[in-house]
């Protein structure tokens, strides 16, 4: 049997239409030949620093004594909820998945992630943690599109999951790098002023940029500027059309010389 661990429903839901005939089960579908699953996008995150070793912490609090944290082999946990136990609907797909990638008669595993580094982490996650015999044959569905057409040429030309390692490798060290900055200088930056302050590889430009923006309507001086527009009459209709050039105050005489300019090629 070939078992297709898909990231998300609606992308096993394509899958399954492009094979045919396959009936849904629990969490899954299945024929003679495949079995289909999906996650929901991440089952797993990145664990707590008080999940490492040194790094606990018994009153729950954040703590400067335990950070920085830098970990030598990062851990990963099943997606908690708000309340911080494990999502329930999370835990139930991964016990799906792990009972079917260990069936005795799934010899083949088809990690079909999104096409991109995310995609490919997703999956291999999953596969990572679930797996216990780890000689069965992992392979890689790479779909840039998703139709019936391409899906069934995809399964035809499936690759081993090692060509993809660099792929993989790329997204766990952004996911790492992510986690090593945004972690320690978030918990860092709000302990310092008692504040919430979430510190991240992008939150940190986009709040720049907004404060920039921010900054620019706040002292904006009103200043005179000159644009071109002509005024046409088409079908007898007035078409006025404005050029995107502007000139500032001191560029009046410009801007008439490039009228003229226009008037006379007219």
């Amino acid at each position: 049997m070939i078992l297709i661990i898909a990231e998300k429903p609606s992308l096993a839901r394509n899958i399954v239409g492009a094979i045919g005939n396959m009936k849904r089960e629990d969490g899954f579908y299945s024929n003679s030949e495949y079995l289909a699953s999906w996650a929901f996008g991440h089952l797993f995150t990145l664990a707590d620093i008080e999940d490492y070793p040194g790094h606990e912490n018994e009153t729950g609090k954040w703590s400067m004594k335990n950070i920085p944290c830098y970990p030598d082999t990062f851990k990963f946990n099943l997606k908690k909820d708000a309340t911080k136990k494990v999502d329930a609907g999370v835990e139930k797909q991964y016990n799906i998945i792990k009972g079917l990638i260990n069936r005795e008669d799934v010899d083949k595993i088809i990690n079909a992630g999104d096409a991109d580094r995310e995609g490919e982490v997703i999956v291999r996650l999953i596969i990572q943690h679930a797996l216990e015999d780890n000689s069965k044959l992992k392979t890689r569905l790479w779909l840039p599109d998703q139709t019936p057409e391409t899906i069934q040429e995809a399964l035809k030309d499936l690759k081993e999951d090692k060509e993809y390692d660099n792929l993989a490798n790329e997204g766990f060290a952004r996911t790492y790098i992510d986690w090593l900055y945004g972690v320690n200088l978030t918990r860092y930056a709000t302990l310092k002023t008692g504040t919430l302050l979430r510190v991240g590889r992008v939150i940190v430009p986009i709040v720049k940029a907004i404060y920039d923006r921010d900054m620019a309507i706040r002292n904006f001086v009103p200043e005179i500027y000159y644009g071109i527009t002509s005024n046409e009459i088409t079908n007898g209709e007035p078409v006025e059309l404005n050029s995107k050039e502007k000139f500032d105050k001191n560029e009046q005489q410009r801007a008439l010389e490039l009228c003229k300019k226009y008037n006379e090629a007219s």
